[in-house]
């Protein structure tokens, strides 16, 4: 199956197309923190990896009630980089990826992803974000698809500090906070979704964290994703 991610992030969360911007702008402001679709959408974030590369991610999910908002867990993605297609418009930034999503009990179809320019663990963590979801609350996947997508859309970024990292953004939205929804979320209506992103790092990627907690700081849900390291 060829996947490309402004595909995949048409039919899952986002249409790709308003999240473009112009190449010359993204220039003129190259150390102006840039906006927060630019950063996780638009950025070619597997340029600075090469075939044979393998990112590990490691992933947990906390959550104060397994009957209520479902068990904990820990486990691993991992993303297999490999060259491009003979057919891909732009080699020298697109690759072909084969992911390992979880194992076991837990493990969940993903991918090959063929001539990608984005880094799929961000759609995989998304995606498997918005499914939790929707089973927990018995919703339709694309009210929070829709609230996620609009929360990103004019979201900006902020310096953030990332050990052995000499630049690094930080994106934070919370899409539920003001849903006409909220008594019906258990809680999670207060999600707070963030994505720490190096530009040198393999896969810029490095962390992602969505968690939901109560007045008292307690943490009712987590979905975590970090970045372990790279083997070549």
């Amino acid at each position: 199956m060829k996947l490309r991610l402004g595909p995949v992030l048409a039919c899952l969360l986002f249409a790709h197309a308003p999240f473009a911007r112009a190449a010359d702008a993204a220039k003129d402001a190259k150390d102006k923190p840039p906006a927060a679709a630019d950063l996780l959408f638009d950025t070619p974030q597997l340029a600075n990896t090469k075939p044979g590369d393998v990112l590990d991610y490691s992933y947990s999910q906390k959550s104060a009630d397994p009957a209520k908002y479902g068990p904990a867990f820990d486990d691993k993605i991992k993303l297999t980089i490999e060259k491009a297609s003979a057919g891909a418009s732009n080699p020298s930034q697109e690759r072909t990826v084969d992911a390992l999503m979880f194992s076991g009990a837990h493990r969940r179809p993903a991918g090959p992803f063929e001539d990608m320019t984005g880094n799929p663990a961000l759609v995989l963590m998304l995606e498997n974000n918005v499914q939790n979801l929707a089973n927990l609350l018995h919703a339709n996947p694309r009210f929070f698809k829709t609230a996620i997508r609009l929360a990103l859309r004019n979201a900006p970024s902020a310096p953030d500090k990332i050990e052995g990292q000499d630049k690094a953004w930080r994106v934070e939205v919370s899409p539920f906070k003001d849903t006409p929804e909220k008594a019906r979320m258990l809680g999670l209506d207060s999600l707070t979704y963030v994505f720490r992103v190096a530009p040198d790092l393999p896969g810029e990627i490095y962390e992602i964290d969505i968690a939901a907690r109560d007045a008292s700081g307690a943490v009712l849900m987590e979905e975590s994703l970090r970045y372990d390291g790279k083997k070549s």
